[in-house]
């Protein structure tokens, strides 16, 4: 990698699009998801040495990004190169000591995922998408015979859920032929059904090896253990250790059950939490077409009170769009879900995903009006889709490769707050459903943490749910099956939440009257999705560039600066 002399932001920059140009050829799938579509019609390899040259990359990319030299880079480069180290760091620890790669059958995802965005996103006419879906279907079969060698330590509750995903995605192939039959006529249509048929029959097979092969051998493992949790811990760079995240989620914990009480009694004077907990699961919609459309509406009118109230800067060319959940993806979304569009996508729409009742009528309950209105905030306006399209606005190449968790749940939870602070939906009903989801969120720290240090088992972490989030418990199922394969991840919501408040307490303090939550909204938002710790690093350059323009004698607050 050649960069020229004496331009050390150059030597970022160039290391981004390395990165970006190597995962965009190897993952096609990663190359659509962005946006670029000249991958569309190819799919991943799927087999072990693929992975395997995935890692040596990164160990080649770790290397490059660490022999970058700090001095005489721009803050804005700064940033880039530390988040982009994170990132780097972060993957190889999942993919070389984890290993997770090696127990969990991928290929339904993987599968799902190629068709999922050219099928649901409205970036080319339908039969034009549906070509390149009918090119990738050829070679799926291919794909999923591959995906087989990486299983080499396969884990019983893991193959459960690989089965699960085996039978559930030839729903959403008969979603894809229902609609191509109204789109396409002739060879391309007899084309894309036999290539449907083919998947058909790959995963037919896929799934009785997993039965008869796999799920024999698989080993009851439900956490990684408490030395690799503390060092993946340690490699996020939260600035806080595993004892003081754990102490924040029983903290979290006591403080939500006590609103909770007080909450209940808003609703209905002497009500327990249990019975308001009933008062407002049954007000809800009688069908789940009626969640769908109340969803939708909700989500406007969110929208329209971040422009009335001048919260933040809602991007032009955004959009977001309800929909079902595609059914092979249901059994680990029990609720729902958000995805956003590609960082070069045209139209900057989103999908909001809502998952069907289907044979568990009791789930509607969790679809009641106060909670599809708390949920609105946390993945539309102003959460998650807000967030991440703000994302795309930056420049940055590095920063497209950069996702913390801690930053997007917790953007997502700290708007809960802040939303019903300014106003919208501050009513008992929708404030005790965020304060008993904010209990979700409490025990899903302490169930990380427990989970994955050996200290606590799956059914436990059920029953937990269960017992203080009030969930039903097939969501609390689903729930504790995706906890699984995600350690140091549902700590985040709660976590990312008490990280962006204290920033912002700190922001306000430094800044004084040149403060405006707006301005703090829009800095972090435009920043991309950034690391806690840079995000910070963000924010003291902006005070000091704010001091440097008080001492010349101006108190005009530095603009929003999307380039920082």
């Amino acid at each position: 990698m050649s960069v020229p002399a004496g331009m050390p932001d150059a030597d970022v920059d160039a290391l981004a699009s390395e990165i970006f140009q190597w995962y965009c050829e190897h993952d096609p799938v990663f190359a659509t998801g962005m946006g670029l579509h000249d991958y569309d019609t190819l799919m991943p390899d799927g087999g072990r040495d693929a992975k395997l040259a995935e890692i040596a990359a990164g160990r080649k990319f770790k290397a490059a990004g660490d022999a970058i030299p700090l001095k005489g880079l721009s803050i804005a480069k700064k940033i880039d190169l530390g988040a982009l180290r994170n990132a780097i760091k972060l993957s190889l620890f999942e993919d070389s000591e984890l290993r997770f790669w090696e127990s969990r059958p991928t290929a339904p995802a993987i599968v799902g995922d190629a068709l999922f965005s050219l099928f649901m996103r409205d970036f080319a006419p339908l039969p034009e998408r549906l070509q390149s879906i009918t090119e990738r279907l050829e070679r799926t079969p291919k794909v999923v015979k591959d995906t087989k060698t990486r299983i080499t330590k396969p884990v019983k509750l893991w193959t459960e859920i690989g089965i699960e995903g085996a039978q559930r995605l030839p729903r959403f192939l008969g979603v894809i032929e229902t609609a191509a039959s109204g789109a396409m006529a002739g060879p391309d249509l007899s084309r894309l059904k036999e290539a449907s048929a083919r998947t058909r029959e790959a995963f037919g097979s896929y799934e009785g090896w997993l039965k008869n092969e796999i799920l024999p051998k698989g080993k009851d493992v439900t956490g990684i253990g408490a030395a690799k949790f503390r060092k993946l811990v340690r490699l996020r760079e939260l600035g806080l250790s595993v004892e003081q995240i754990r102490a924040l989620g029983v903290k979290f914990l006591r403080d939500s059950k006590r609103q909770l009480v007080a909450l209940a009694k808003e609703i209905k004077p002497g009500a327990s939490v249990d019975e308001a907990g009933e008062i407002v699961k049954e007000d809800r919609p009688a069908t789940f077409q009626e969640a769908l459309e109340y969803t939708d509406r909700v989500m406007r009118e969110a929208r329209q009170f971040l422009i009335d109230h001048d919260l933040m800067t809602v991007p032009s060319g955004e959009e977001l769009k309800v929909i079902e959940t595609p059914s092979y993806i249901r059994h680990v979304i029990p609720f729902a879900a958000y995805s956003s569009p590609g960082r070069f996508e045209k139209t900057q729409q989103g999908l909001y995903m809502v998952t069907p009742v289907e044979d568990k009528p009791e789930m509607l309950r969790e679809h009641n009006f106060a909670g599809t209105r708390n949920t609105a905030v946390h993945e539309a306006y102003p959460g998650h889709h807000l967030q991440l399209v703000c994302a795309n606005r930056n420049p940055s190449l590095a920063r497209a490769l950069v996702s913390a968790v801690e930053t997007i749940e917790g953007w997502a939870h700290y708007c809960e707050d802040m939303m019903k602070v300014a106003g919208f939906s501050d009513d008992p009903k929708t404030k005790f459903v965020q304060v008993r989801d904010q209990i979700w969120r409490a025990c899903r720290i302490i169930i990380d943490v427990d989970l994955h240090s050996g200290r606590m088992t799956f059914d436990e972490a059920v029953e937990m749910l269960v017992r203080e989030a009030g969930m039903e418990r097939p969501g609390a199922l689903a729930e504790v099956k995706r906890y699984t394969f995600n350690p140091a991840y549902q700590l985040s919501y709660l976590i990312g939440r008490h990280l962006i408040t204290k920033l912002r307490a700190d922001v306000k303090r430094g800044m004084g009257r040149a403060y405006s939550d707006k301005l703090f909204h829009d800095t972090l938002l435009y920043a991309g999705s950034l690391p806690a710790k840079h995000l910070r690093q963000l924010f003291e350059h902006k005070m000091k560039e704010l001091k440097r323009v008080d001492r010349r004698g101006s108190r005009r607050p530095p603009s929003r600066g999307t380039k920082a």
